[in-house]
């Protein structure tokens, strides 16, 4: 979100939209009942088939109603029918994006539950303790000591139980996945549920969780995925175009523009004038942003190092999930992974700063394991960043642009409220890198 105001000190990195990951136990697995998770999308698909019986209801009557009733009354009817059939149309997309969110999680919780299984025979198998946080131990062995034969057997077991420990690995991170993936999507729908009128961003917001409950049918199939859709951006300034531009209006619009064009240091530098320029350019198109340039290290380097931090935390559970499937099926496998939207704030660059402000990114990797000239699985990782924010303007903030005078954000907003600017999406995706440890 595009703002002038100071950089913050200090401020928590933490976004109110990142997704909060719980740890899975292998009873906590072993609980999970997929076909529970049907039931309810079945629950949710007779919701949404309810939702449009009532809507077609509500639109017949809204066709026939001028015909046989006339007055301010009707006029009053008619509204609170049309808000109605909004609501009952909200509420039938979002209920089928519910049912397609917990079909998919119960395709996630499926393979996790396949892995799990697996584990829990090789544990059988090889007299292997597999504990319920996923550790595994090797019980204590009566070998002779110094017997080659002994020596051997320590060694299989040690294998055994490098084995166990992947695949138990596999399956509860990523019942993890389809946790906290499943709670982001579900959390997202029971937001928009609470709109009630379909205009242009409520049903832009719609639009996003069908789209995401569709991809969460890839993303947990076990055999790749998509990026899953970013988090519904804040109300910014309002609907676009709804009132009279002034004078005001066109000598801000004039005065911000010959700053961009010919001062960009007063708006912050080069970024932040692309960017008001962009926004005083009207057409509301979507614009890239340098997402290696943002993510440099003399730009926004505490972020970076976050997505390494992320990636050290993340990949070997990924490599674990990888070859889980490529044991089971015995044939070279790629998965998508990603960590999840993440908020971030640009606050130690202060060109970056005024020109996104506080955005979301969402790290993506590709997982691939293949067999190697020995015969043994090789891994490999590739990961890209990808960013992705909202240009607008909160208008309750007024704190002027250092040596501009009074040009406030809430006069930035009324801009995009008078049709003399036009707020937009930006975004992008950093270089492919191979992630090496």
């Amino acid at each position: 979100m595009a703002t002038l105001t100071d950089r913050p000190e200090g401020q928590d990195h933490t976004h109110e939209d990142a997704v909060e990951r719980q740890d899975i136990r292998v009873g906590d697995l072993e609980d999970v009942r997929p076909e529970a998770w049907s039931r309810a999308a079945g629950e949710w698909v007779d919701l949404a088939a309810a939702a449009a019986e009532a809507r077609e209801h509500v639109q017949n009557v809204l066709l026939k109603l001028p015909f046989v009733w006339a007055g301010p009354s009707a006029v009053m009817a008619r509204v609170q029918l049309s808000v109605m059939h909004d609501e009952l149309t909200i509420a039938q997309r979002e209920s089928k994006a519910a049912a397609s969110t917990l079909e998919a999680a119960r395709s996630g919780f499926e393979l996790a539950r396949t892995w799990l299984d697996e584990a829990q025979k090789t544990a059988r198998a090889h007299d292997l303790t597999l504990h319920d946080s996923g550790g595994v131990t090797v019980p204590e062995r009566d070998y002779p000591p110094n017997d080659p034969d002994s020596a051997a057997a320590a060694r299989q077991d040690q294998e055994n139980a490098d084995s166990l420990l992947t695949r138990v690995t596999a399956a509860l991170s990523y019942a993890a996945d389809v946790n906290e993936h499943t709670g982001y999507e579900l959390e997202r729908i029971k937001k928009a549920v609470a709109y009630s009128v379909l205009d242009e961003r409520t049903e832009a917001a719609v639009k996003a969780d069908t789209e995401g409950a569709k991809a969460l049918n890839s993303v947990f199939s076990g055999a790749g995925g998509v990026l899953l859709p970013p988090p519904a951006p804040d109300e910014g300034s309002g609907d676009y175009d709804t009132r009279e531009a002034t004078d005001e209006d066109r000598a801000i619009k004039n005065k911000m523009g010959f700053y961009a064009m010919g001062s960009p240091a007063v708006l912050g530098g080069p970024q932040s004038a692309k960017h008001m320029l962009h926004y005083l350019s009207n057409t509301g198109e979507p614009l890239d942003i340098d997402v290696d340039a943002l993510m440099g290290d003399r730009v926004v380097p505490d972020m970076n190092r976050n997505v390494e931090t992320q990636l050290a935390e993340n990949v070997p559970n990924w490599e674990a999930q990888a070859l889980a499937e490529y044991e089971r099926t015995g044939k070279p496998v790629k998965m998508v992974q990603q960590t999840g939207w993440q908020g971030w704030t640009a606050e130690k660059d202060p060109d970056w700063y005024h020109a996104v402000g506080s955005f979301h990114y969402n790290t993506v990797a590709q997982v691939e394991v293949v067999p190697g000239p020995d015969g043994r699985p090789r891994t490999t990782v590739r990961y890209q960043t990808h960013v992705y924010d909202r240009y607008n303007w909160d208008a309750n903030k007024a704190t002027p642009v250092p040596a501009m005078g009074n040009v406030s954000d809430a006069q930035m907003a009324r801009l995009h409220q008078s049709g003399q600017a036009k707020e937009y999406d930006m975004g992008g995706q950093s270089e492919v890198r191979t992630w090496n440890g």
